[in-house]
């Protein structure tokens, strides 16, 4: 924001006022020299509460700017440590009075933890303290940083996608939306202390954004459920443009494009949609339970290229997190994509992506062991005439950090909250048994090998399985009567063991 005084014909100017030439040069020197100590006040001030060049919390005088986020445009990278999370969340707690540090920080309880909504709905949905007009720009500006921590700062993801979505809250109050729309209603929770030793989670978000990410012991153990809405689907705001979703959106309309008339209609869905079955929100009767049998096509019917399509569109959502989870997750993902489904609604067709997502009752899904991701267009709200986009990602395995207690999943170096020296015991049952074994794990892991060998010979008597996550199960009926030793692996390496008899 830059300062400027113009005089036009500033010799006209003094001619009009011949008696008064040498007062009227000293007062327009002061004005300019005024001009010049306010334009470097606001730069340093910005510096003093950003560490950057980012623009100041819009001011009351101008309605329409107030409504606006702070974007801390900052040169941090795109990895931020979770330990800078954590000292950014305590300097941000430090800064407030304790009225507000008791809004904001709350005791995990599970309940709590899926208090969260894409509704216009305030604080009666969603945990924590309002960033909005109750707090001063310093406090604001902490606790941006917070969010902008825990996201990637890559253009278009993570945090910038936050800030244009606030932008769109703006958009609506001052387009007909009125106070119900404004992206000063925006809140963030705490659910236990921020720290390194321990588990807490980090909420934030309000209409059409909700975030939810868990920690332990220093690692991300959960980046979900995460929510984006968008009304309009695009718009222009202080004479910018803005698409936030239109990768998200795109991608998905190039991934259905690719796949043939009759691979179409595999994928194609009879059922209809009106929104993400995943969504509003759990405290607004939004549900948590994933279909349990896959539909529309299977990724593993596909071509290389395609399935490459299908990542694509998963990266625009992990990508959104730091580049340590990001790449953690999709290596999961990636390793998954033979048995993920995906799935439309819609009138599109082959070799035209610009059919698909364009109406109201569109929508397509992403299904697999462990992602889940749904896009829905609406019908207009507030801007009446056009659709509007909802869509979510959700993580099967690691939900809100499987409830503060799962595996990290912003490293494949480790198999939970700690890594698993040598071979761990694993109790099996039933034991003896007939027809199948089962066990539970003591920590979730990720990636791992069900190996079942011989307890005589060493010979592997059964099809190697992959298994994510604590408790597995398997048929074993084919196996002929004998003692037979179970190993679960990681990179070759077997971190449980555990023995059992079939009779």
């Amino acid at each position: 924001m830059q300062t400027q005084i113009t005089l036009k014909h500033p010799k006209r100017l003094i001619s009009l006022f011949p008696i008064g030439k040498k007062y009227l040069l000293v007062a327009i020197s002061f004005i300019c020299l005024m001009a010049l100590f306010y334009s470097s006040f606001v730069n340093q001030y910005r510096t003093i509460i950003t560490g950057s060049n980012a623009e100041l919390k819009p001011t009351e005088n101008k309605p329409e700017l107030t409504q606006a986020a702070t974007l801390i445009n900052s040169n941090s990278p795109s990895t931020t440590t979770v330990s800078t999370v954590v000292s950014d969340a305590q300097a941000f707690y430090a800064m407030l009075s304790s009225t507000q540090q008791t809004t904001l920080q709350k005791t995990y309880t599970t309940t709590l933890a899926k208090k969260w909504s894409n509704l216009p709905c305030g604080a009666n949905c969603r945990n924590g303290i309002q960033l909005g007009t109750n707090l001063t720009s310093v406090q604001y500006a902490a606790a941006m940083l917070v969010i902008k921590d825990a996201l990637s700062a890559n253009a278009n993801d993570g945090y910038d996608e936050y800030y244009q979505m606030n932008l769109a809250e703006a958009y609506l109050h001052a387009n007909g939306g009125g106070n119900g729309y404004d992206s000063t209603l925006r809140w963030m929770a705490f659910l236990n202390a921020p720290t390194t030793t321990g588990p807490w989670m980090l909420q934030f978000g309000g209409h059409h954004y909700a975030g939810n990410i868990c920690f332990n012991n220093g690692h991300v153990i959960g980046a979900t459920p995460f929510f984006m809405g968008l009304e309009p689907k695009t718009f222009t705001y202080n004479s910018t443009s803005y698409d936030p979703l239109g990768d998200e959106r795109n991608a998905f309309a190039i991934l259905f494009a690719s796949l043939s008339t009759s691979e179409l209609a595999s994928a194609h869905l009879s059922t209809s949609f009106n929104d993400c079955t995943l969504v509003p929100g759990e405290s607004n009767g939004g549900s948590g339970t994933f279909p349990s049998t896959p539909v529309g096509i299977s990724c593993g019917t596909l071509t290389t290229t395609q399935q490459n399509l299908a990542l694509e569109v998963i990266r625009h959502y992990v990508n959104d997190m730091d580049s340590a989870t990001a790449t953690a997750v999709m290596s999961i993902y990636t390793n998954e994509i033979a048995n993920t489904y995906i799935a439309y609604t819609g009138n599109g067709t082959s070799g035209n992506p610009a059919s698909f997502l364009v109406n109201q009752g569109h929508y397509v899904r992403i299904d697999g062991p462990s992602a889940w991701i749904e896009f829905s267009c609406q019908g207009g709200i507030v801007i009446q005439g056009q659709i509007h986009y909802h869509t979510v990602w959700r993580d099967k395995l690691h939900d809100y950090g499987v409830n503060l207690t799962g595996a990290a999943i912003d490293t494949l170096s480790t198999t939970g909250i700690t890594s698993i020296n040598g071979n761990n015991s694993i109790t099996i049952y039933p034991n003896p048994t007939i027809e199948n074994i089962s066990f539970k794990l003591e920590n979730e892991i990720i990636r791992a090998t069900v190996i079942i060998v011989n307890s005589v010979t060493g010979q592997i008597v059964k099809n190697p399985e992959l298994f994510s996550g604590q408790n597995f199960n398997t048929d074993i009926s084919t196996l002929s009567s004998g003692t037979y030793i179970v190993k679960v692996q990681i990179k070759g390496k077997t971190v449980y063991v555990g023995k059992f008899t079939k009779n």
